[in-house]
């Protein structure tokens, strides 16, 4: 049995502070919030995620809270398809699931509750130290603000703080951080059942994009379906948005997509949140006894809608290192290597997609709108589409996930064929 710290209570660190004190190790989770609570937009679970939740016995609650979607449909302003992703295409039992994220969080912080680890909030881990065969831990504590208090010695520390963590920064690991000039405002919306059977986009070239996603349901609120709207926005133009008011810009929406049923929800600029994104490389993703995991780790664009699902099968793939190899740090080297081409193949093909969706080139939209349709109705094309989708692929031309045997960690897990 092994003293683990997970660093971070979002889905990554959540998950695996589960899938560890299930493995039987002694986990403590450090969040610097001091009353996490169930906020965010809406994300689309892929079937890989949902394969991970399944091996916590977590999927049947999620499926409760989640709408179902069978396909990423996307036109032009003038009714042109560019995309036309259908998940039956890779696998005719395969579907996503539209999911509020609040839901996703409740769903995996009751599970703790339940499990018995020891949860710590209020504490914001400022550093980490590694010495003697350890990891010690000192945090601020936002609670009595007492700084740089040593808060524990751990066999192994996994930092899931996300994207802009300042602990892996601190790590000796190369890595790069670029920001996105591009975001998106984001709201949550009731659903009156108008857009059904998935993810809806349309774009205006690449400086427009709009999306809507059937979300299901808030955490408990089972009465009340939930739409997730999106809409792209550089970030340097946020304050233009604001100062040209609410009134304008959905003219421009209306202008792109007959959605006036959906906007007349939207009263107050407040109701949109800003959310900006970023690039997070890493060379590999373990340093001694500290392994990094999900978006502090490989954040991305989200336009493969990818974030959770790998966070989940990180998660789940280093509680089976860990079970694997006795030695840590050698079980940590492990991790990186199981998870090099799974989280190359999506942080390359989010890199290489993000310009043609969010960028004010000409070029890049109009080669999308001219390849992307046609691409869609080809055989080949299409299944290797929906895979990507699915979160399956490892690599370009070849190489797929191996269904997890949820009954067993006796052999690897969501292992590259």
């Amino acid at each position: 049995m092994l003293r683990i710290a997970v660093v971070g209570g979002g889905t990554a660190g959540a998950a695996s502070a589960l899938f560890l004190a299930r493995a039987g190790h002694d986990v403590t989770l450090f969040e610097r919030v001091p009353q996490p609570d169930a906020v965010g937009a809406g994300i689309l679970l892929q079937p890989t995620g949902m394969h991970v939740l399944a091996a916590l016995g977590l999927l049947d609650p999620i499926l409760e809270h989640g709408a179902r979607s069978d396909r990423l449909f996307g036109t032009t302003a003038s009714g042109r398809i560019v995309l036309d992703v259908r998940y039956r295409h890779h696998d005719p039992e395969s579907f996503g699931l539209g999911l509020h994220r609040g839901a996703l969080f409740s769903v995996l912080w009751r599970a703790l509750q339940t499990a018995g680890i020891q949860v710590r909030t209020g504490m914001e881990i400022r550093r980490i130290e590694q010495r003697g065969g350890k990891t010690l831990l000192f945090a601020l504590n936002l609670q009595s603000h007492e700084t740089d208090s040593a808060v524990g010695e751990f066999d192994c520390t996994v930092i899931a703080d996300g994207t802009r963590s300042q602990l892996r920064a601190a790590l000796p690991i190369p890595q790069k951080v670029t920001a996105y000039p591009w975001g998106a405002l984001w709201a949550l919306l009731p659903d009156d059942g108008s857009l059904q059977g998935g993810l809806r986009q349309w774009f205006r070239h690449a400086q427009q994009m709009l999306g809507l996603m059937p979300t299901g349901f808030a955490y408990q609120q089972m009465n009340s379906p939930v739409l997730s709207l999106f809409w792209s926005l550089r970030a340097d133009r946020l304050q233009q948005w604001q100062d040209q008011g609410l009134e304008a810009w959905k003219k421009t929406v209306l202008e792109l997509a007959p959605i006036t049923s959906v906007l007349q929800h939207i009263q107050r600029p407040e109701q949109l949140t800003f959310a900006r994104y970023a690039d997070v490389q890493m060379r590999h993703w373990h340093d001694g006894r500290v392994v990094c995991i999900g978006d502090c780790a490989h954040a991305t664009s989200p336009q493969l809608g990818q974030g959770a699902n790998l966070a989940l099968v990180d998660a789940m793939t280093l509680a089976q290192c860990l079970a694997e190899e006795p030695k840590v740090e050698q079980a940590l080297a492990l991790y990186s290597t199981r998870r090099r081409t799974h989280l190359r193949y999506y942080q390359g093909a989010s890199k290489l997609l993000t310009p043609f969706f969010q960028s004010d080139s000409r070029i890049a939209s109009t080669l999308r709108d001219i390849a992307l349709g046609p691409l869609c109705r080809m055989p080949i094309a299409r299944q290797q589409m929906a895979m990507t989708l699915s979160g399956g692929k490892t690599g370009w031309l070849f190489g797929s996930l191996r269904q997890p045997n949820i009954a067993s960690f006796q052999r690897p897990i969501l292992e590259t064929e």
